[in-house]
């Protein structure tokens, strides 16, 4: 039996930490209460009594049902529970067919190949209405035109129907270009906020749309705290919402997009539209610079600010940096303009990896009953940030508990192949 726990996957690069960029520090990440449901690993001595090793099964029985019990009454779930991991370990140096060997529809959650269609579909639409000729992108190592990545993303489109039985077929009929050095890989997902349309009591804290006047303060607006305490913004009819607790909205804007749970049950969905140009610093920086963390986690954090809510304002101005919203579709919405998919969706730095690009992704993910699992995956560049730079990808993993998880603990190196038809 493997207990529950966070992935011991240690992180290989340090980059800062931008709001609404999708790109966030190890120690400040965006995730719901972790699971209470942790089974109990209890050793059994070899060679004991039959009658031992019995009464052993029955307490550690017991023990499982109290904490089953314990994490239903206190109303949370586990995480989704998936299949085994499938294949070994992904390693920054293995080779195309080892990559493909493991290469499989479901290391995606998908059932086949075919499920790639409506996305490629996206990126289709974005690249064709660039002029083919024209450069995409040119770099040491890469030089393309709007027109071959069209040509590869109809080709991938021709051959779905035949990729499950012939996986083969992604290395017959592309050119797997390695990315130098691999990528430093973390997730992003769509967070789910409680609110209401207009101020009402437990709903209070608003969700700002961007002001008309944004660009004319020499790139740099009202700070938090002047927005938040001093009412800058108040009652210019810039609120798109008011939210139920300032924590959900703050990590809101880490992620930089998300949806509205309204309190008449509909679900709207906003997206990031500016920053007031102030530096970033993190509620974990700011904890620990006080002292008041021991682990510095997100986990750790929320249930801190959940204990002191008369600090939480004292926390969360600390860091100037305030991001603006917009209503958007019925999902997330990427660079391209349209709704990005989950584990399909990569969001890349578009001058080294550019959008519509096709990429063969690998790199273990955080699990918490394996500790890690290996993710071989195809994805498709249609989204940017501003801390993704070079050699980083962010992949969007969805907006369920399965989704957040991995996109709080992701911080990995692996493998990455730009595919082009021959």
């Amino acid at each position: 039996m493997h207990t529950f726990s966070p992935p011991s996957i240690k992180n290989t690069t340090s980059v800062a930490q931008v709001p609404g960029e999708h790109i966030r520090n190890d120690k400040n990440r965006l995730a719901v209460s972790p699971s209470s449901c942790r089974p109990v690993h209890i050793k059994i001595a070899t060679g004991e009594r039959r009658s031992h090793f019995f009464s052993s099964c029955i307490i550690t029985g017991l023990l499982l049902c109290l904490l089953v019990l314990q994490g239903c009454a206190k109303g949370t779930k586990p995480v989704e529970e998936l299949p085994p991991p499938n294949g070994p370990a992904v390693s920054l140096y293995e080779t195309r067919d080892t990559f493909l060997r493991y290469l499989q529809p479901g290391n995606q959650k998908m059932t086949s190949f075919r499920d790639l269609g409506p996305t490629i579909d996206k990126s289709l639409k974005y690249v064709g209405r660039k002029p083919r000729s024209n450069v995409a992108v040119s770099r040491p190592g890469l030089k393309v035109t709007w027109g071959e990545m069209y040509k590869t993303l109809l080709r991938l489109k021709k051959l779905l129907p035949s990729l499950d039985e012939h996986p083969e077929l992604f290395a017959e009929h592309f050119r797997w270009v390695p990315v130098s050095k691999g990528i430093n890989y973390s997730g992003y997902y769509s967070p789910v906020v409680d609110a209401s349309k207009t101020p009402k009591k437990g709903y209070d804290h608003p969700i700002y749309r961007r002001p008309p006047d944004l660009g004319s303060h020499r790139g740099k607006y009202y700070t938090r705290r002047q927005i938040e305490e001093e009412g800058k913004l108040a009652n210019k009819g810039l609120e798109l919402a008011w939210a139920k607790d300032p924590v959900d909205v703050f990590f809101l804007e880490i992620q930089g997009s998300g949806c509205l749970r309204l309190d008449d049950g509909s679900i709207i969905c906003i997206n990031y539209d500016g920053q007031n140009g102030h530096k970033y610093k993190s509620s974990g920086r700011i904890m620990r610079e006080k002292g008041l963390l021991k682990r510095g986690d997100i986990f750790e954090q929320r249930q801190w600010l959940k204990d002191n809510p008369d600090r939480v304002d004292e926390i969360l101005h600390e860091n100037p940096s305030f991001v603006f919203f917009k209503l958007g579709g019925t999902g997330p919405t990427g660079a391209m303009g349209y709704i990005v998919d989950d584990w399909k969706s990569l969001a890349t730095d578009r001058h080294f990896i550019p959008l519509g690009s096709i990429v063969a992704y690998g790199v273990n993910i955080p699990d918490q009953k394996w500790g890690s699992r290996p993710l071989r995956a195809i994805g498709f560049a249609q989204d940017v940030g501003g801390a993704i730079k070079k050699n980083r990808i962010d992949i969007y993993c969805g907006s369920d508990r399965y989704a957040n998880y991995v996109a709080s603990f992701l911080d990995a190196k692996g493998p990455a192949w730009i595919l082009l038809a021959k």
